[in-house]
C-alpha cells in the first residue's frame, strides 16, 4: 500500500482500487468472438471495480466510438478512461495476488512492467498475524515463501528490462533513491511529490474494501513500524526461520541465533506437509 501511495503521489501516475476484472473476465478457450457489450455488462457487476465508481456512459462512450478488438484493448482502455478520471495519463495496477499469476498477466498484457516489493518474511508475518489473514507462524512463514517465490520467477519469464524487485526496507530507509530507481523502470521522470504520500494514502484507504487495515500507511515514514526483533518472540521467530528461513538467506536477510529443539522441528515439518497436502488439493479441485 505504501509505493501505492507514493505512485499516486506522482502527476502522471494513478493506482486504482484492487480488482480481478482483468483475468476473471479474460475469454477462455472456445469463447465467442469478443463481445465490448457483454465485457461492459460483466465489468460493471464485478465487485472490484464497483469500488472505482467510474461512470458506466463514459466506459460504454469509449467502446461506441472505437470498439476495443480484444479483451486485452478492452481493459486497457478501462484503466485508460480511469486515469483520464484522475487527470493522470499513466495507470499502475497493484494486487498482491497478482504475484500469483504473472505468467497470465504478462503474457496477456506484454508491454507492462513488474514491480515486485518484498519485505523480511517475519515483519510480513506479524502483519498477518495481527490481522488474521494467518492461523499460524509456519502458515505465515509457508505463504509468504510461496508468494515471493511466485513473484520472483517473474524475471525468468519477462527479463530485467520488465522486471523490478524493490525491497520495502529500502523504501523507508532512502525513499528518494528508492523511488529514483523505480520510476526509471517504469520511465517515468521522478518526481519529489512521491516523497510526500499522506494525502494519496488517505484517498486510496478509503477507496479499499477493509480500510481500517492500511491506517498505518496514511501515516509519516517510520522505518521501525513493524520489526520482527521487538515484536514476535524468539521460539515464534524460530518456528518461522525452520519454515521459510532458506529463502530469508536467498534475500539476505539476518537470520536470528534461534536453535530450536528436536519437538519444535518435528512440529514444524507437521505443520509445513499439512500445508503442502493442502494446497496441492486445492490445486487439483475444479
Amino acid at each position: 500500500m505504501l509505493v501505492r501511495a507514493m505512485c499516486e503521489s506522482h502527476p502522471l501516475l494513478t493506482v486504482p482500487p484492487e480488482t480481478d476484472f482483468p483475468l476473471v473476465l479474460a475469454p477462455v478457450e472456445r469463447t465467442p468472438a469478443f463481445d465490448p457489450r457483454r465485457f461492459v455488462d460483466a465489468l460493471h457487476a464485478d465487485a472490484g471495480f464497483g469500488r472505482w465508481r467510474l461512470p458506466r456512459a463514459a466506459v460504454e462512450l469509449s467502446f461506441t466510438a472505437r470498439p476495443p478488438a480484444n479483451h486485452a484493448d478492452a481493459v486497457r482502455r478501462v484503466y485508460t478512461l480511469w486515469a483520464e478520471h484522475q487527470g493522470k495519463r499513466r495507470y499502475v495496477d497493484r494486487n498482491p495476488d497478482n504475484v500469483l499469476r504473472l505468467g497470465a498477466l504478462t503474457a496477456l498484457f506484454p508491454e507492462s512492467r513488474v514491480v515486485h516489493v518484498v519485505r523480511d518474511g517475519r515483519d510480513v508475518a506479524a502483519s498477518w498475524l495481527e490481522l488474521g489473514w494467518a492461523d499460524s507462524m509456519e502458515q505465515a512463514a509457508l505463504h509468504w515463501r510461496h508468494r515471493v517465490r511466485q513473484g520472483r520467477q517473474a524475471l525468468r519469464l519477462v527479463g530485467e528490462r520488465r522486471y523490478h524487485e524493490l525491497r520495502y526496507e529500502d523504501l523507508v530507509r532512502d525513499p528518494e533513491a528508492t523511488l529514483r530507481r523505480l520510476c526509471t523502470v517504469i520511465e517515468v521522470p521522478f518526481d519529489p511529490a512521491m516523497l510526500d504520500h499522506r494525502r494519496a494514502a488517505s484517498v486510496a484507504v478509503r477507496r479499499e474494501a477493509r480500510p481500517h487495515q492500511h491506517r498505518a500507511v496514511t501515516q509519516p515514514l517510520q522505518p521501525k513500524l513493524r520489526d520482527w526483533r521487538r515484536d514476535i518472540p524468539g521460539a515464534a521467530v524460530a518456528r518461522f526461520e525452520l519454515a521459510a528461513g532458506d529463502l530469508l538467506t536467498e534475500l539476505d536477510y539476518d537470520l536470528a541465533d534461534a536453535k530450536p529443539g528436536v519437538a519444535t522441528r518435528l512440529s514444524v515439518n507437521r505443520r509445513r506437509l499439512s500445508w503442502t497436502v493442502k494446497r496441492s488439493q486445492r490445486r487439483l479441485t475444479p
